[in-house]
């Protein structure tokens, strides 16, 4: 019997060859886009899976009486604290995140490295790291050395065993203590050196400086122990903020500061963690939401083609079905041969699915930037889940017209009578609107998704980002006793260049990591702030085109190594009237406060993303206390940068010859920031445009269908004098009403999930009604063109051969 089914599908299948076509490609591209989305899902979801299912990393909520921020970086001594107050705890492990490059030599040559990791001895205890060379018992533990990723091993050293090489870096000898495999890219954390010790035994519970990470005893529950950090906060931090603050820890609650501290499982850190200061960007769960909503919708638009064109042609095969019947075939044997009809298309589409996402393949990894391979689905759990999804689809769609054309009375058929039904029509209707609805929907998600990064790429951050060449590891230049008159004279060559304006040093620029200070009006105590700094050379507020607003910035005519420069949002969060000559102290939880006076107030601008609202920052001089030259800002014309940056890379080696130059433009590096949402909005427009084809190949096959049944109607009409404009009005009338009614439902719909996604900025566009005016008229038009294909190939018709039997 199920030989006969096949057989018998297939010869229907091939007898309406055109209407097979149509269901096999729009089942075929709703699979691949199904499975292109399920890799990029499964993709993100599998960040960090190699970790043990039993490690969490501390963050704190920070709270402070205008504000709150949320930090992966806490005190150092809390994880050795934990293990030895919690039983829950039985191991811990620290590391510190170094944002800049550093010089590394090896013998003569010098190499400018990046992803540098410090961390303690027992970090490796925590975080899996596999090695291919080296113990890792051992590999943190010995004096003076370093472990090293692969990829950095053979750029290094070659294919070699690299353990016990030798290298140097911050004037410090090291010797390879291990080499790790490579880090897969999917986990929040990555290296390239990995340096035991930095921390020290100074005691800290108030100062955030370390990423924690616990290893729970098995079958703890977190929030047990998240449920005994506000008394181990207090027990622990009560002192040092007495002691900092003039006042007990309850007062300094009572005044609207506060320290939460929370666990989050390693393996939701990536698409749950959306803290500040992350050693990457990591994901978003709302965007996985999103995306497998997609590829649902574009599915059911896919099966929705199908059960539209099975249930149209149901007419034409009433009379199949009544010498079926007639011939004593009962209904359960009718629903089987048309489910089996259904499932031989769901297959086919699947297999051409396969091949679509192969072709596809490398193209969407350029869009989405993951390293996808149709490898992800060779494992039998997804080969499972890949034959059980075929089978859904080809039960999904056909099992409606299966049960509908089956139930035809086999006396109608014969006689001629049969019919579509009043429901059958509606069915059909209320699928193509739900069609368009939901690809209105994306069209209009598509739409807000551009503006928003439209708007976020073009908005002023209040302060000059083009034209800027950002110089990295200046502080190469400040080596040896003539250190200081070399930058000088370095930064005076730079000037001299025919394309530059002015350069200046710098800690850091906006773009990068930025550390944070507390600071405090002396006297007031409460107004105590952790504020974003960075130390600027004199000239910096010219490279960038920063106003000052108040009194004066950094000047070589004055001493100004304890001078404080702030922005607007600093003075009005700390309420200084006049804030010009007044002290500030900054303060270290184990030393004595240092005391600087404001020179000058700056106007706000944005040194992060437009995801986050503008932060209270100081600016300290690259000559006072912890001064440190990091970078080199230099504004240039714009006429032919590349070569002013070649230029600049040729005096950068007159100074630096053992150093590699490195260097980006701060245009580039900032936009660096939206990735994420630039991926997500070009997904989303291909997606967009598939699930328009995908509605469109239905209704294309459904108004042929539907025409063709009107083919008599038509002959008449123009054999009465109808035009051809008029005979295209009339046949395209009602499935414009249809495209009508999808859009009143598509446009709410659309407005309510967007504002949740504008919800993650602190800076966002307001939607207005030009964006549902654009997507309801670009997919009425698209809908009116597919129809009109039809119609006017139906109004060309000659009449004679329409009413030819009459």
């Amino acid at each position: 019997m199920l030989k006969n089914y096949i057989l018998v599908a297939w010869r229907s299948l091939l007898k309406k060859f055109g209407f097979t076509i149509i269901n096999v490609l729009g089942l075929a591209f709703g699979m691949a886009t199904c499975l292109l989305i399920s890799l990029y899902v499964s993709y993100d979801l599998s960040y960090d899976d190699f970790q043990d299912d039993n490690v969490y990393r501390m963050w704190i909520n920070r709270v402070y009486p205008e504000r709150e921020v949320n930090y992966p970086i806490v005190p150092h001594s809390f994880g050795p604290q934990m293990l030895q107050d919690f039983p829950e705890v039985i191991a811990q492990g620290r590391c510190f995140y170094l944002p800049n490059p550093v010089a590394v030599k090896i013998d003569e040559d010098t190499y400018l490295e990046e992803h540098f990791v410090f961390a303690d001895t027992t970090f490796l205890q925590v975080v899996n790291i596999p090695f291919l060379h080296g113990d890792p018992e051992t590999a943190l533990t010995e004096p003076n050395s370093v472990i090293i990723s692969a990829a950095t091993a053979r750029k290094l050293y070659g294919e070699v065993n690299a353990v016990g090489k030798q290298l140097e870096f911050f004037n410090q000898s090291r010797k390879v203590s291990a080499v790790a495999a490579d880090y897969p890219n999917n986990s929040h954390f990555r290296f390239d050196y990995i340096v035991p010790g930095f921390l020290g035994d100074r005691v800290n519970f108030v100062g955030f400086n370390a990423m924690t990470y616990i290893r729970l005893r098995e079958g703890t529950d977190p929030a047990t122990v998240e449920s005994k950090l506000p008394a181990f906060v207090k027990q622990y931090a009560e002192g040092p903020i007495q002691k900092r603050n003039g006042m007990s820890y309850d007062e300094y609650v009572a005044a609207g500061n506060g320290y939460n501290y929370y666990l989050t499982h390693i393996k939701d850190i990536h698409l749950y963690s959306h803290l500040e200061n992350e050693i990457k960007a990591n994901g978003n769960i709302n965007y996985i939401y999103i995306f497998s909503i997609i590829a649902i919708f574009i599915l059911v638009i896919a099966c929705i083609n199908f059960t539209n064109l099975s249930t149209a042609r149901s007419t034409e095969r009433g009379r199949e079905v009544g010498i079926r019947k007639v011939l004593g075939s009962s209904k359960h044997q009718l629903i089987g041969q048309f489910l089996a009809e259904s499932i031989l298309v769901a297959i086919f589409g699947a297999l051409i699915a396969l091949v679509i996402t192969y072709l596809a393949l490398p193209y969407f990894n350029d869009l989405a930037a993951r390293p996808l391979t149709l490898w992800q689905l060779a494992r039998p759990g997804a080969i499972a889940t890949m034959l059980l999804v075929t089978l859904a689809v080809g039960l999904f769609a056909g099992i409606y017209p299966a049960f509908f054309i089956s139930s035809f009375s086999a006396l109608s058929v014969m006689k001629g009578r049969l019919k579509g039904s009043k429901t059958g029509i509606y069915l059909r209707n209320g699928l193509v609107i739900l069609q368009f609805a939901i690809s209105i929907t994306l069209i209009s998600a598509t739409l807000i998704v551009f503006e928003q990064m439209s708007y976020m790429l073009n908005k002023p951050l209040g302060f000059d980002q083009e034209n800027v060449i950002v110089m990295e590891n200046a502080g190469a230049l400040n080596d040896g006793a003539n250190g200081l008159t070399r930058l000088e004279t370095f930064k005076s060559e730079i000037n001299d260049l025919p394309e530059v304006k002015i350069s200046a040093y710098t800690s850091n620029m906006p773009g990068d990591l930025t550390p944070d200070l507390s600071i405090r009006v002396p006297g007031t105590a409460q107004k105590e702030l952790i504020i974003r700094t960075m130390r600027f050379d004199d000239e910096l507020p010219e490279v960038l085109g920063i106003e000052v607003l108040e009194g004066r910035f950094f000047s070589r005519d004055f001493e100004d190594s304890l001078s404080m420069v702030l922005n607007a949002a600093a003075v009005e969060q700390l309420e200084i009237a006049d804030p010009i000559g007044k002290k500030i102290l900054q303060i270290a939880a184990n030393a004595d406060p240092i005391e600087y006076t404001i020179i000058g107030v700056i106007d706000d601008f944005h040194f992060q993303s437009l995801h986050v609202d503008l932060k209270p920052a100081c600016f300290t001089s690259i000559g006072g206390p912890n001064g440190n030259v990091n970078k080199m800002a230099i504004s240039v014309s714009g006429n032919e940068p590349q070569r002013t940056m070649r230029q600049i890379e040729d005096k950068w080696n007159k100074f630096v010859s053992y150093t590699p130059f490195k260097s980006y433009f701060l245009a580039s590096d900032m936009q660096e920031f939206y990735e994420n949402e630039k991926a997500t909005g070009r997904i989303l427009g291909i997606f967009t445009i598939l699930a328009i084809m995908i509605a469109c190949i239905g209704l294309l096959g459904l108004s042929s269908f539907v025409i063709n049944q009107r083919v008599k109607e038509i002959g008449v009409r123009k054999v009465l004098g109808a035009t051809i404009p008029q005979l295209i009005l009339l046949l395209s009338v009602d499935f414009t009403k249809l495209i009508a009614i999808a859009i009143a439902i598509a446009i709410p719909t659309a407005y309510f999930w967007m504002n949740q996604w504008l919800d993650n900025f602190a800076y966002a566009i307001g939607i207005g009604a030009l964006v549902f005016v654009l997507s309801g008229t670009m997919s009425l038009l698209v809908g009116i063109g597919t129809i009109s294909f039809q119609a006017i190939k139906a109004a060309l018709a000659n009449p004679v051969e329409s009413l030819r039997d009459e």
